[in-house]
């Protein structure tokens, strides 16, 4: 099994409590911004770097250092996910997710290489989309435990 490590952003609007999402070219459906960790980079520069390529969008992570606070921002998880490639070959994306914030008011620019579409959603929008269960999930989690 191919592993590739990744690394991910549930960005929300702190005002509107809307969650950005693209659409993903291979899967068809809503998920959030995010992609593989380059050689010499870091979880947290890959989730800034791959939002803003595919969003257009800057964002601040949001999470505790610790135990000292020149160290790494804890992720909000990592998640496993296997996909199964067109020849049979199985893929293990680790994916390490953060919750994140826009730092600005820019407009996203869809990147139509990396995605089919982009929008911000509202929690009960998430049921009238088809992205994964996890989505809903997460969200949950960060409007309840960090952007309250």
């Amino acid at each position: 099994m191919i592993r590739h490590f990744c690394a991910s952003a549930f960005v929300i609007n702190p005002y509107n409590k809307k969650i950005l999402l693209i659409k993903h070219k291979k899967n068809k459906k809503w998920t959030q911004p995010g992609g593989h960790i380059e050689g010499n980079e870091t979880p947290e520069e890959a989730a800034v770097r791959e939002v803003f390529e595919e969003t257009g969008i800057r964002i601040k992570l949001l999470g505790e250092r610790f135990p000292r606070e020149e160290d790494f921002i804890r992720p909000l998880g990592i998640q496993k996910n296997r996909r199964t490639t067109n020849d049979g070959e199985t893929h293990m994306h680790v994916d390490i997710i953060y919750a994140a914030i826009p730092n600005d008011e820019s407009n996203v620019v869809l990147n139509s290489l990396e995605s089919d579409d982009i929008g911000w959603f509202s929690r009960d929008e998430l049921d009238f989309i088809d992205c994964f269960p996890d989505i809903k999930i997460t969200m949950d989690y960060i409007l309840k435990h960090i952007i309250k």
